[in-house]
């Protein structure tokens, strides 16, 4: 079976083929979501053209996502014009294949999902740390995607009288250690200077921040398991201090092992192909 798929960022467009449980042929283009999404559209359109004949299409993209019509309900429009409303299973309904349409960190937590089982009855939770919080459930093998194609959108809990991505995103540490050393600039050049006097506090302070987020959602789901990414946490050092400042909140009781994202930027790929290989393979036949 083959799966053309998609990853559709703000800033780049990742796609690439699904064959023989494995990726092949990974390649990016920019986004340039100011030109608007009928041009971007057009774009993936002709990407997905030169990858071939497929027998179907997986499509990861950012916004939050109707699963069964294709529509993107909201996107930012400052991210890409028009995207609010494009219905992405009518935009590539011209290839004649099903068409599978998941947020991109549902696609990530599928993914993860696999790649470590969790029983029946337990849920996996993810979350991804970068220039905000994104967040997704795994219940029974499946995305949870509550009422409104919302759940999960942890960036969005109330911590101290705001959201939590106001404190606990990497975006957040950067502002912050920008006011100590106007030279850590991201996470890649925090991780590096966290032994500093200067910085190592506060980088255990916004540690602190983002345990206390992950303390509380194991509380109310008592997972299986909770899954952490983003460039940042990929630093072993980084998701140790998380997770010794995690472990100091949960109550007696309770646990969930904190793991880091196995599929690094892949995830979104492998998700997308993942979830339009079990909804091809579910369709009934014509």
């Amino acid at each position: 079976m083959k799966i053309n798929v998609f990853d559709i960022g703000g800033t780049f467009v990742k796609y690439g083929v699904w064959e023989s449980n494995a990726l092949h042929a990974v390649s990016e283009f920019p986004t340039n979501g100011p030109e608007g999404a009928e041009r971007l559209m057009n774009r993936v359109r002709k990407a997905a053209a030169a990858l071939g004949p497929a027998d179907a299409l997986g499509i990861c993209t950012r916004g939050q996502v109707n699963c069964t019509s294709g529509e993107i309900i909201y996107d930012p429009p400052h991210v890409i014009a028009g995207y609010t409303g494009t219905n992405l299973k009518e935009a590539f309904s011209c290839f004649g294949v099903p068409v599978a349409v998941e947020n991109d960190v549902n696609c990530m937590a599928f993914a993860e999902a696999q790649a470590c089982p969790v029983p029946e009855n337990g849920d996996l939770i993810c979350l991804t740390y970068g220039t905000c919080i994104g967040g997704a459930i795994v219940r029974g093998g499946q995305v949870y995607h509550g009422a409104n194609w919302s759940a999960g959108e942890f960036g969005m809990m109330y911590t101290g009288g705001q959201y939590y991505e106001n404190v606990a995103s990497v975006s957040a540490l950067v502002t912050r250690m920008r006011k100590v050393d106007c030279a850590l600039s991201n996470g890649r050049k925090i991780a590096a200077a966290m032994e500093r006097p200067d910085v190592a506090p506060h980088i255990a302070a916004w540690a602190d921040a983002v345990a206390e987020g992950l303390a509380s959602l194991i509380h109310i789901f008592d997972p299986a398991a909770v899954v952490i990414g983003g460039g940042f946490i990929e630093d072993a050092r980084i998701l140790a201090l998380i997770r010794s400042h995690m472990q100091q909140r949960i109550a007696p009781g309770f646990h969930a092992p904190l793991l880091p994202a196995r599929h690094g930027n892949k995830a979104g790929l492998i998700g997308a192909a993942l979830l339009a290989q079990q909804r091809f393979e579910a369709a009934p036949e014509a």
